[in-house]
């Protein structure tokens, strides 16, 4: 059995925000792009699927309830947690099955309603930078799917010429009878030669070979929404492999790229900008990034080396959200390598009214007198 909970490394029962908080953590590290671990491109795959199983609250409940089997449930509950089966699996076994001339179908007031051929989802990574996470834009992907085929519409067949299936009848549906000693048993199965569609090419298309379905590169525009981050993915209703019966869906997943200046979480940003040692000590009026341009940071008098600084609302907007993170600024003081004669006078006249080595001398008494 797939443990998917095992691949984003949670216990069963996580919540939402501990799922996706993996998921965002581990993509990262994964994303054949950027990873260096063995089978990276593997490891990543799993962490996608297991994402979208866990994430989805009715696939999620399915998984939880039936394991593996979770996908030929569609959502059907069963009787209870544990069991490995309901009745729609019996029937699809049985179909209509009946005896004594009784269907089931007369039993429960319906008839059993045949599965659904939908095209598979389509899973797919866009590496974007982080200007454009940040703002949005329109982006053009291309990639493969399955879909109808032009020339005979999905029907498989030439020139779009049917006619009624010789199996069934136009039924679409076959039925079985077998003598036993409890009487006549009677089944009732999707026709395997129309796929209880009741009708059949006069002629196989040339250009599927009967199957109503090819494969074909398609490209697409996407809007990607500003504030979206690694992790996040985009689903574009079926957009992903068609199927007889409907396409599945396109999911995007998103990378951003770093920047040289900024470093985010979240939705607020850090970066870091040099001081002198004189704007340090006595204020200064900087200028600093942001990411609509340069601002006025205000440094008060006897500002330390790494002392950080907020702007508000200058961070990145927050995804879905008509809000904006914050901006962080950490100042480094730095201390010039090079001095002119002029430079090296001015600091040995302060460092005389610093009197800094009297305040060690005395620090180190205070320590040592603890020792005596």
């Amino acid at each position: 059995m797939t443990d998917y909970y095992s691949i984003l490394g949670l216990q069963k029962g996580a919540s939402v925000d501990e799922i996706k908080k993996a998921y965002k953590s581990l993509a990262k590290k994964y994303h054949p792009d950027v990873s260096q671990e063995p089978d990276a491109e593997k490891k990543f795959k799993e962490i996608v699927e297991a994402y979208q199983i866990l994430s989805d609250p009715e696939k999620k409940q399915n998984y939880d309830n039936y394991g593996d089997s979770y996908k030929n449930f569609q959502g059907h509950q069963g009787f209870g947690q544990g069991m490995d089966f309901d009745f729609e699996d019996i029937f699809n076994q049985f179909s209509d099955f009946s005896f004594g001339g009784m269907e089931f179908r007369d039993i429960f007031g319906s008839k059993k309603r045949a599965r659904k051929d939908t095209g598979q989802n389509i899973s797919v990574n866009l590496t974007i930078s982080f200007e454009e996470a940040v703002f949005g834009i329109e982006k053009e992907i291309e990639y493969e799917r399955i879909e109808a085929c032009d020339y005979c519409k999905g029907t498989g067949a030439q020139d779009s010429k049917e006619k009624v299936c010789d199996s069934c009848g136009g039924k679409g549906v076959e039925i079985r009878q077998q003598r036993t000693p409890f009487g006549i048993f009677q089944s009732q199965s999707t026709c395997r030669k129309c796929s209880g569609l009741g009708k059949i090419p006069e002629k196989s298309c040339s250009h599927c070979g009967g199957q109503g379905l090819t494969k074909s590169n398609t490209t697409i525009k996407i809007k990607i929404p500003a504030g979206i981050n690694t992790g996040n993915h985009l689903r574009l209703k079926e957009k992903g492999h068609a199927g007889k019966d409907g396409s599945g869906d396109l999911y995007v997943v998103i990378f951003v790229e770093p920047h040289d200046i900024f470093k985010r979480d979240d939705s607020d940003v850090y970066a870091e900008i040099p001081i002198s040692f004189s704007e340090s000590a006595l204020g200064a009026k900087v200028e600093v990034p942001t990411l609509n341009g340069k601002a006025d940071l205000k440094i008060p008098s006897g500002t330390q080396s790494g002392t950080i600084f907020r702007l508000r609302n200058k961070g990145i907007k927050r995804l879905n959200f008509d809000s904006y993170g914050d901006e962080y600024v950490k100042v480094i003081v730095e201390t010039p390598k090079k001095l002119s004669r002029k430079t090296r006078d001015l600091l040995e006249q302060l460092e005389k009214e610093e009197k800094m080595s009297k305040k060690r001398k005395t620090l180190f008494e205070k320590i040592f007198k603890k020792f005596e």
